[in-house]
C-alpha cells in the first residue's frame, strides 16, 4: 500500500506538514509505503484554461504537475494537508487543485483510477469545526469528482506558532492513530 502526504503550507515543518507527517508515521508503522508532498518544493503555474488539454490530451504548460500527479495516481491513499487562511485553503493548494482540470477528457471523465481514498488534514489559527466542515466538504468534492472516497478528516486549530501543534499530543495519537486505520 502506497500513501501520498501532499502538505500545501508555505511553512517547511509547521503544523500542517507536522500533522500529515504524524498521519503518514501511523501508516508506516502498519506496513504501507509513505511519501510526503510539499507543493511549495514544486513548480506549479495556473491554468490558463486555454483548454488545449480537451483537445490534444495533455497540458501544455511544463512544470511539476505531470510529476506530482503522477505519485498520486500511483498512490491508493493521498492525504491533502492545508493551513487555514482567512476562512479558506491556502494559496498554494488552488493551483494543484485547478491543474487537475488537465486531466479530464472532453466529457470530463478523469483518467485517475477509481476509488483511492482521500483524508484531509486542516490546521488553524481561531476558527472552529463549522469552519473546518466547509473547507473539508469542498476539498472532499474536488477529490470524489475525480473518483476518491472519504476516509477521513482530522484538524487542530490554535495553531499560529509554527510548533503549536506539540501543544496537542492528543491530537498528535489521533493522527498516527487514523494512519494506522488507513492501513488494512
Amino acid at each position: 500500500m502506497k500513501i501520498v502526504g501532499i502538505t500545501s503550507s508555505p511553512r517547511k515543518s509547521g503544523n500542517t506538514q507536522r500533522l500529515v507527517e504524524h498521519i503518514l508515521t501511523g501508516a508506516q508503522e502498519a506496513g504501507a509505503k509513505t511519501e510526503l508532498i510539499r507543493l511549495c518544493d514544486f513548480d506549479i503555474q495556473p491554468c490558463t484554461g486555454c483548454d488545449v488539454c480537451k483537445k490534444d490530451g495533455e497540458c501544455i504548460i511544463q512544470d511539476d504537475m505531470e510529476e506530482i500527479y503522477q505519485k498520486i495516481k500511483e498512490s491508493d491513499i493521498v492525504v491533502f494537508g492545508s493551513p487555514i487562511y482567512w476562512f479558506r485553503l491556502s494559496a498554494q493548494a488552488y493551483p494543484f487543485i485547478d491543474r487537475i482540470y488537465g486531466h479530464f477528457t472532453p466529457d470530463f471523465s478523469c483518467d485517475m483510477p477509481k476509488g483511492k481514498k482521500i483524508v484531509v488534514a486542516l490546521t488553524c489559527g481561531g476558527e472552529d469545526i463549522e469552519d473546518m466542515n466547509t473547507t473539508n466538504d469542498y476539498l472532499k468534492k474536488v477529490f470524489q469528482y475525480i473518483g476518491f472516497v472519504d476516509a477521513g478528516f482530522i484538524w487542530q486549530n490554535n495553531c499560529n506558532k509554527p510548533d503549536d501543534l506539540s501543544n496537542y499530543p492528543e491530537k498528535i495519537m489521533e493522527a498516527k492513530q487514523l494512519g494506522k486505520s488507513l492501513v488494512p
